[in-house]
């Protein structure tokens, strides 16, 4: 299971709650049931689909728990993605034209939110992606957007400064996989590396490659360590099995992109997180309501209400609120280890 899931269920919670909470009338007995529909763009076929559908159980069921507590009727509309911008920007197009759908959890990853910003920007449509880390996505172009998750601005130093500081490499490999997220967190470690004298060797491979033993016949005995901030996680397992192969010793250190455990098990590896353990955070809880002021929830209003999001606990383990241009206020990553069993076990600090 990716960390992202729990990702999903809070920015879902947090659209479900903000966009409609039961109303009572002013004699404190029930009003008429509060409804409004809510899409979610997520990879749910595919290599990438078995993740997708469990966000998609998580979706419902805080779509179910929510409907209960607060007595609205919330209907969950879903598309699949399927990792591709244009497929995004076909399901963005009939979500945008549905005019009971007042926000979105989505769409993705990075380089689908960059196809679906300026639709959403001109349907006035608050959406929120649990998993899209690209910095510039909130320059400014985009208004309505939102992320309940740090951007590369935060993973990519925060990665790059320990493997600079524990893992004392001479020399490295760097791999991008020529999309929006992978290019991103490349252009803010590099410097980083470099700055600290490290031998950068920066490789970039199409997400479609499947055998990667060419690439790491490039890894040379100086090189210790092979960052990989790549989505494809049957990918990056083969990229380490590639190495065993040809009896290479250098360590994999993975994004947020490769946190699967379960799927991603080179021993060893190291791989960042915007999630700790979900087992040891206290649930989640309901933010504003629009319905409870009465309103009748609209894409306006719900927006304006997610902007004003202040929840002071989170199954991520910190607070959420969002600053002026939709980033997760004070947001931070996690790094786990990859232990000889294939299991993940989290760095303290």
């Amino acid at each position: 299971m990716r960390g992202r899931v729990i990702i999903a269920a809070t920015a879902l919670g947090a659209l479900v709650v903000t966009g409609c909470s039961g109303r009572t009338t002013a004699s404190g007995g029930a009003s008429k049931t509060c409804a409004a529909t809510i899409g979610m763009e997520e990879v749910f076929s595919g290599p990438q689909g078995p993740p997708g559908q469990i966000e998609l159980d998580f979706a419902q069921l805080a779509v179910a728990m929510d409907n209960k507590a607060n007595h609205t009727k919330i209907t969950l509309v879903h598309g699949d993605i399927q990792l591709s911008p244009a497929q995004a920007t076909t399901v963005t197009q009939q979500f945008i034209s549905n005019p009971k759908m007042v926000a979105v959890v989505g769409g993705g990853g990075s380089q689908q939110v960059e196809a679906i910003g300026p639709l959403m920007t001109g349907a006035g449509m608050a959406f929120i992606s649990g998993s899209a880390t690209a910095a510039a996505l909130t320059s400014g172009k985009y208004p309505t957007f939102f992320r309940t998750v740090p951007n590369d601005s935060v993973q990519g130093p925060q990665d790059a400064n320990y493997i600079v500081n524990n893992l004392h490499p001479k020399a490295l490999m760097i791999v991008d996989d020529q999309e929006a997220y992978s290019t991103g967190l490349v252009s803010a470690m590099v410097p980083i590396f470099q700055a600290a004298g490290i031998k950068v060797d920066h490789e970039s491979v199409s997400q479609k490659l499947t055998d990667f033993s060419s690439l790491v016949a490039k890894v040379t005995p100086a090189t210790t360590v092979v960052v990989l901030p790549w989505q494809i996680v049957a990918n990056a397992q083969q990229f380490g099995r590639n190495l065993a192969q040809q009896h290479k010793k250098a360590v994999i250190f993975g994004t947020d992109g490769l946190f699967a455990p379960g799927a991603f098990t080179i021993p060893g590896s190291y791989v960042s997180m915007f999630g700790a353990d979900i087992t040891k955070i206290p649930a989640d809880k309901a933010i504003a309501a629009v319905c409870k002021s009465g309103q009748t929830p609209s894409r306006a209003n719900v927006l304006a209400a997610i902007r004003k999001t202040n929840e002071p606990t989170s199954i991520l383990g910190q607070p959420i609120r969002f600053d002026s241009h939709g980033d997760v206020a004070n947001g931070k990553f996690f790094l786990s280890k990859i232990n000889s069993a294939g299991n993940y076990q989290l760095i303290p600090g």
